[in-house]
């Protein structure tokens, strides 16, 4: 009768253990994904960002080959163009702000996110991913286990 005290009593510490180690997982997801939210909101902000500077760039664009089309069309008609200072101000403003546009589009091709480290930022790409340690955390991730319709 002894030993099977004993075997209950190991049992006990054992689960008791496993009950302390679960509960500081546990504090532990609920800390991480109370920081990542706030990051996810910031990458989303970003990325909504880039695609108003793309379509403002667009906009910039269209903006700047028509103006380009009107002054051929003032050339072609009347042998020179009538260049105000206004439309050459106009003009050069316009290029301005492409060429910071184009700047932009071309840093954040290269590096999206300048601010963060390299370790932050290959944790970003498997979270994205749905890959590593992040499978399990991302809904859709579930979806891929093999069940089909």
């Amino acid at each position: 009768m002894d030993n099977l005290s004993q075997r209950y009593l190991r049992l006990c510490q054992a689960y008791s253990q496993l009950a302390e180690r679960y509960t500081k997982l546990d504090i532990d997801h609920m800390t991480l994904r109370e920081k990542l939210v706030p990051f996810l909101m910031a990458f989303k902000y970003y990325k909504q960002m880039a695609e108003q500077l793309a379509a403002e760039k667009e906009a910039l664009q269209r903006e700047l080959n028509d103006l380009r089309d009107r002054h051929q069309l003032l050339v072609s008609q009347n042998g020179s163009a009538p260049v105000s200072d206004e439309l050459l101000s106009a003009l050069a403003e316009a290029e301005e702000q492409m060429a910071l546009i184009e700047e932009t589009l071309r840093e954040q091709d290269t590096d999206p996110d300048p601010n963060l480290l390299p370790v932050e930022k290959q944790l970003l790409e498997e979270y994205t991913k749905g890959s590593g340690d992040f499978q399990a955390l991302l809904p859709q991730s579930s979806s891929h286990s093999g069940v089909t319709a």
